[in-house]
């Protein structure tokens, strides 16, 4: 039986006026929040609702076909001609009222890696946005000046005015947004992952062994954007430690963003540009964490790894830094370090961890959904969430 909302029968608001149309604030390029919001909308009954995508940027992105594929909108608030970062703004507000005005919106989902990004609620409340959803995917800015901890706490102070409704994907990433006083406001939305897309293969994994010509090799691997919060620069030396313990052995290496040529002469410095594989992106995650044997993800900060739990679906051993959430722990494959510890412990215990006689790893997938990640739950329960608006 269907609720009604306003009168109006949900059946018979979709009759009259098709499904409702979410616009989500969300860039389209290879990255975790993109996977995830597309993943979400792809198991949508999309007859009743849909998402739509407000980008920054007017430029073709990774995600962008398979969004208009499943019936999405790009709506472009573009403030890249902006000459400073006070223009810069006043352009993504004034083009994000713009959009949210002429599409008429009902609900607006901001994904919000910053508390910055949750201004453009208060432009959203200006265009008649009834419903504003702010959604914490981070647990730390890159910058931690002086000047950006005053302005983020303006930021976390103008909260209630910018949406009605707080998300985070874990505990550190609610508290960074909305701060402690919020805490039981809160709605945790888990970052789900279609664990049959993610579940280990040896087929598979034989497959792309044979075709990168690593059959017998120890292949260590790690996904994610080009940038300092991923770290990088130490995973190079991580696997320059693990070329040492294990001379026949390769890493995999996806990804790209603009530390591409930075870290590309660091491999070279470290003298391992050989023996790494670098994929720049791929829709073909699964392939790539079949072949691997370890998987290391050594960031500065995360909100909740998506890459990290579709790997512990894989069957992988996962090294998480110490500063990523312990939620992440979802199997006990998952291990944690301190950034703060060298390279060749790194290396020590992602060869001990890859080591240990563990079950097959085709039942992992199980471990995923029993944890609560499987996509289906994340995207049924959002999807009520939208529809009891």
């Amino acid at each position: 039986m269907l609720r009604e909302k306003g009168g109006v029968a949900l059946e018979d608001r979709k009759e009259k006026e098709g499904p409702l149309r979410v616009i989500q604030a969300c860039d389209l390029q290879a990255g975790g929040i993109a996977s995830l919001i597309l993943a979400i909308c792809e198991h949508l009954d999309r007859e009743k609702v849909n998402f739509d995508y407000l980008v920054y940027r007017n430029r073709e992105e990774f995600g962008e076909e398979k969004a208009l594929k499943m019936g999405g909108k790009k709506l472009v608030a573009d403030n890249t001609d902006a000459r400073c970062k006070a223009a810069k703004f006043l352009w993504k507000f004034y083009r994000t009222w713009q959009a949210l005005k002429k599409e008429n919106a009902m609900i607006f989902h901001i994904n919000a890696p910053t508390p910055y990004d949750c201004l453009v609620g208060i432009a959203a409340r200006l265009a008649g946005v009834k419903t504003i959803i702010l959604h914490s995917h981070n647990s730390r800015l890159k910058k931690a000046g002086k000047g950006h901890r005053i302005f983020q706490g303006i930021c976390r102070f103008l909260i209630p005015v910018c949406g009605n409704y707080y998300f985070a994907c874990s505990d550190l990433a609610g508290e960074f947004l909305f701060g402690k006083r919020r805490k039981e406001k809160i709605i945790y939305v888990n970052n789900g992952i279609s664990v049959e897309d993610f579940q280990f293969d040896e087929g598979i994994r034989r497959k792309m062994r044979e075709q990168y010509q690593v059959e017998n090799a120890f292949v260590a691997g790690s996904i994610g954007r080009f940038c300092r919060q991923k770290n990088q620069r130490f995973l190079l030396e991580i696997y320059a430690e693990i070329l040492k313990l294990w001379p026949d052995s390769k890493f995999l290496l996806i990804g790209q963003g603009e530390l591409d040529e930075e870290l590309m002469k660091a491999a070279d410095g470290l003298g391992i540009r050989e023996n790494l594989i670098h994929i720049s992106s791929t829709d073909k995650v699964r392939d790539y964490l079949c072949m691997m044997d370890v998987f290391v993800l050594p960031s500065m900060f995360e909100g909740f790894p998506v890459v990290g739990v579709e790997a512990q679906c894989c069957g992988l051993p996962c090294i998480f830094s110490g500063s990523i959430t312990r939620q992440a722990a979802l199997t006990d494959r998952a291990y944690f370090l301190g950034l703060e510890r060298p390279a060749s412990e790194w290396a020590k215990l992602a060869l001990e961890a890859a080591g240990k006689d563990f079950k097959g790893r085709e039942g992992y997938k199980e471990r995923v959904r029993e944890a609560g990640y499987d996509i289906r739950d994340t995207a049924g329960w959002i999807q009520e969430f939208y529809l009891c608006r």
